[in-house]
């Protein structure tokens, strides 16, 4: 065989293997996500029904929001790689379960919950709820969202939250501050950008949402 026909079939090979390696990602993925919308229902229909609580009223704690945290401390009970809510928008065709865990086995499910940001449905004064995720998989229509646009967040007592986003920001990875607590409450949504880059992506899209006022009859 000559140097050129073995650099050929090498060359193919490789990407062929390279893939199966892309296939066996987004297959584990879309796995995960069927087994997660499975365990979340089951989790739904087991809570006890519960009436929606208004958000919580802003808390008094001046200049909490600058106090960012890479990575605060979750709790010792925090459910790692356990699903937590259903995070849904029509605007960019995105229905996931979310996973806690922002570490490569709980993205390869999912969306992901930063551990130390507030977990859906609870008000622990963190304000900020935080969840990222893998901008070829799962996140890959975030870039769609546009200020305005409506997001569900689903929580395990079955009561849903809408927030409406207010910003989107191009930021570099070092910007914490995306991070960190505030005195109200928010959605931070965050991907790596650009999209279409090949290889690690050198920015951050952070999407930001607040709650939508809920209407008395």
């Amino acid at each position: 065989m000559s140097a050129r026909r073995l650099v050929s079939l090498l060359l193919v090979l490789s990407g062929v293997i390279l893939l199966a390696m892309a296939g066996l990602h987004y297959w584990r993925g879309f796995e995960a996500q069927k087994q997660g919308m499975r365990q979340w229902e089951e989790r739904r229909a087991a809570a006890p029904p519960t009436l929606p609580p208004p958000f919580p009223s802003p808390h008094e704690n001046p200049g909490i929001e600058g106090q960012a945290q890479a990575e605060p401390t979750p709790a010792p009970s925090y459910p790692y790689g356990q699903p937590i809510a259903r995070l849904r928008i029509l605007s960019a065709g995105i229905d996931a379960v979310v996973f806690g865990g922002a570490d490569q086995a709980s993205l390869e499910k999912g969306p992901g919950h930063l551990p130390g940001s507030e977990l859906p449905g609870e008000d622990t004064g963190r304000g900020n709820c935080v969840i990222t995720g893998h901008r070829d998989s799962h996140f890959r229509h975030l870039g769609w969202l546009r200020k305005g646009h409506r997001i569900e967040l689903e929580m395990p007592s079955g009561q849903t939250a809408s927030y409406q986003v207010v910003s989107r920001e191009i930021v570099t990875p070092d910007a914490v501050r995306v991070l960190a607590a505030t005195e109200k409450p928010r959605l931070t949504l965050i991907t790596c950008y650009p999209f279409n880059y090949v290889g690690s992506a050198p920015k951050r899209l952070v999407v930001v949402a607040e709650p939508m006022p809920r209407h008395r009859s």
